[in-house]
């Protein structure tokens, strides 16, 4: 999976939290029958009217009413010159892990924390909303098409993670990092499988599919933030090096922050409790950082 490290990143003057992150399409998982189809036909499962469950609607701004805490406004200035510079130095030839946890604390500390980075996040959190109602067989409605497991069936596994993205990718400034969380968490629990199966989303691969998300979701997070900073790698070698060791510290402590708030069972996991899930996950995971030596 690639990721976004040729971005600059946000300069001094970027807003902590970005405009998209507070209001954005909504995602109605329970609507309809999954034939794509809009109209009264979607509002009639909204309601409940055919017999389901009353479909759950997120967006953005639910998102945010969820999350402890002021909202942050005014970025302070320079805010990330430190976590730049510690990220660069493990850029650089000689660098090792002990800078890049300094960087990630001083990016915590620069970047609002766990509240300020799920903040930030919201149209991830949103999204992943959306792919747990898929997974655990629901419809999911977006932009008035609506997409369920069913209609996947006989498609590669590889057409089908690609269909699941782009459906649930926003249309905002965090599309790219969504879309490649969500390809990257897809990849790595469904098997290399020439035709794809719904029956593959276990509880447990339920779960080790949002871990893998959020995962990804804060590593592209501090890629973006980092900016010029990964310029210091002088060679695809080490740069790729660097993305590795970034993602796999990010993901054992994501890993273990979701076996906690889950009891290590993927079957607690619902509509009614997965945004708080996604929120506590990313929040943990991030004031963790803070704890590093640096």
């Amino acid at each position: 999976m690639g990721t976004s490290a040729s971005s600059t990143g946000p300069n001094n003057k970027s807003p902590l939290l970005p405009p998209w992150a507070e209001q954005g399409v909504p995602v109605t998982v329970g609507a309809g029958d999954g034939s794509g189809q809009d109209g009264e036909d979607g509002q009639q499962a909204s309601d409940g009217v055919d017999g389901n469950e009353p479909s759950q609607e997120v967006d953005n701004g639910k998102v945010q009413e969820q999350i402890p805490g002021p909202v942050p406004n005014i970025p302070s200035p320079n805010r990330l010159t430190g976590a730049r510079r510690a990220f660069g130095d493990y850029a650089k030839p000689g660098g090792d892990s002990s800078n890049l946890r300094g960087s990630l604390k001083k990016y915590s500390r620069s970047s609002g924390g766990g509240a300020g980075t799920s903040r930030r996040l919201a149209s991830g959190i949103t999204a992943g909303s959306g792919l747990l109602g898929l997974m655990q067989g629901d419809s999911v409605r977006v932009n008035d098409r609506t997409l369920s497991l069913s209609d996947l069936n006989g498609l590669s596994t590889d057409q089908a993670i690609e269909r699941i993205s782009e459906h649930l990718t926003p249309e905002n400034g965090d599309a790219d990092s969504v879309r490649l969380a969500l390809d990257f968490a897809l990849a790595e629990v469904l098997p290399e499988e020439d035709t794809f199966d719904e029956s593959m989303f276990t509880d447990e691969v339920v779960q080790e599919a949002i871990s893998c998300y959020l995962t990804d979701l804060i590593f592209q997070d501090v890629v973006n933030g980092m900016g010029k900073a990964w310029f210091h790698a002088e060679h695809p070698s080490k740069h790729h090096r660097m993305e590795e060791e970034l993602r796999d510290l990010i993901k054992v402590i994501t890993q273990s922050k979701v076996e906690k708030v889950t009891n290590n069972n993927g079957g607690v996991i619902s509509q009614d409790n997965i945004t708080k899930i996604q929120i506590d996950v990313i929040s943990q995971t991030v004031n963790e950082w803070e704890a590093f030596n640096d």
